[in-house]
Formats: C-alpha cells, structure tokens, sequence
C-alpha cells in the first residue's frame, strides 16, 4: 500500500529519494496508524528530496495510512 500510495500520489518524481522515503513512511505507520500532517513532516526531516518539495510525498504517507486503516479493518 504504500508504494502504491507513493505512485497514486505522484510522488515519485527521480526515485533517487524514494526508498528512503518509503522505508520512512513504513516506520512511521508502524509506531502511529494515524499521524499528523506535522507527525509525517518529522518523521521525513533525515530525507532529503530535490524534485518534489515534499508535498506530494506528504499526501502518499497520508493516502498509505488511510488504506493501511482500511485494510485493517476489513481483515477483523
């Protein structure tokens, strides 16, 4: 879910950063199902991308949480 998130978004642009940055969401929606937008903005503060200007990586952390979240709930 969160690499598709990360495509849906539009927030893959060179893929020099995208690892970092998926590996980042997932210890982040691992510790917290639900983060702020500030939450998401800390836990990326150690990766740096030169493309995007980080919004639409943003959005793809929150657009991941929302269908990890949902397919929690369906699997109860």
């Amino acid at each position: 879910p969160i690499q598709q998130a990360f495509i849906t978004a539009g927030a893959v642009q060179c893929g020099y950063c995208t690892p970092g940055m998926v590996l980042t969401a997932k210890a982040l929606l691992d510790r917290n199902s639900d983060p702020t937008e500030e939450e998401i903005k800390k836990a990326l503060s150690g990766n740096l991308c030169r493309c995007t200007g980080y919004v639409k990586i943003v959005e793809a952390i929150q657009l991941a949480a929302k269908l990890l979240r949902t397919a929690e709930r369906s699997e109860q």
